[in-house]
């Protein structure tokens, strides 16, 4: 970023992240085309062009901004027109005073009024159809900003590479769990890390990483049912609420999503008869034993923490947290 001239903003950070990635080929194009020092309404451009997280309130502020210009003409002329409007009303009135006092004015008098008259009329006739084209030109773009509006509040609580929730939408799940779960009634957060993912986008490149993304978004749509939740909350870290489920069920939904992973093939550019396996290790922590959201996500956590130092899964238990000598609530929470 020194080099680029790029300044040491948050967005700035997360465009250069992603375009060095790999996982974004596109834009790593588009930035080399900027060449060297890059301005940053170049890289803003960039930014919300390719739908980046950091840049969601920049497009936001623009369609909001734009919306707005909109909404001003739009206002201005139709106070422009209503002015006319009076103005004709006011000639209108006057010629009919005129013929109710004068009834035998002569021919060119009464000429004269309705020529100005007429041309009052097509003067606000051509403002109607000036307006009327300016209010559906500026109706359709209204539409499409909304569009851009919802992208950007998408962009906040989407993974932009698999099209889960992600963290945010996470947080405000399990926040609505506790606080909309009927009494007696237990759900569930499965933490779980995709083994092997990583090191295969490093071994393979950013192209591979992304279709195996692809299909485990998929593999995980379809594992869990309709009302229950999957986010994707880290490179290789997926999370599940599961509904209305006990310790037993849970650990069940685990194994099946375990299964899934397993199965899944992989096949490396060149490699056409040879494939790779992942694997997956997940920590489950049921709501009973928490008092809030984040308090079930530390426990989830210490779970996936044991799960993957001795594989498989692990249900959180106190003897969890005891070994690990940690609370149960993350630091971010």
């Amino acid at each position: 970023m020194m080099r680029l001239g790029v300044a040491a903003l948050p967005r700035n950070y997360e465009l250069i992240y992603e375009a060095l990635s790999g996982q974004m080929p596109q834009l790593s194009r588009d930035l080399a085309a900027l060449g060297p020092e890059p301005t940053q309404e170049a890289l803003d451009e960039l930014g919300i062009k390719h739908k980046l997280v950091g840049h969601s309130a920049l497009a936001a502020d623009r369609a909001r901004a734009e919306a707005q210009q909109a909404l001003a003409e739009l206002t201005t002329m139709l106070a422009d027109t209503l002015a006319r409007k009076h103005v004709f009303n006011s000639q209108l009135k006057r010629f009919a005073a005129r013929l109710a006092s004068d009834p035998v004015a002569t021919m060119s008098e009464f000429a004269d009024e309705a020529a100005r008259l007429r041309d009052a009329a097509g003067r606000l006739m051509n403002e109607e159809t000036a307006l009327r084209a300016t209010i559906e030109t500026h109706s359709q773009r209204l539409g499409e900003l909304e569009g851009d509006l919802e992208e950007s509040r998408m962009a906040l609580t989407r993974d932009r590479l698999t099209g889960l929730p992600n963290q945010t939408a996470l947080s405000k799940r399990l926040a609505a769990v506790f606080e909309t779960q009927p009494s007696g009634r237990s759900a569930a957060l499965v933490l779980a890390t995709v083994e092997g993912l990583r090191d295969l986008g490093e071994q393979h490149g950013g192209a591979l990483a992304q279709k195996v993304l692809s299909e485990l978004a998929a593999i995980f749509r379809k594992t869990i049912k309709k009302n229950d939740f999957v986010a994707r909350v880290g490179p290789q870290e997926f999370a599940f609420v599961c509904n209305d489920v006990t310790a037993e069920n849970a650990e069940a939904i685990a194994r099946r999503i375990h299964q899934s992973v397993a199965e899944l093939a992989i096949t490396p550019p060149g490699r056409a008869f040879t494939s790779e396996t992942l694997s997956l290790a997940a920590g489950i922590a049921l709501t009973p034993a928490a008092t809030s959201a984040a308090e079930l996500l530390g426990q989830a956590e210490l779970a996936l923490t044991a799960a993957r130092a001795h594989g498989g899964m692990q249900v959180y238990s106190s003897d969890i947290e005891k070994t690990s000598g940690k609370a149960c609530v993350p630091a971010a929470a």
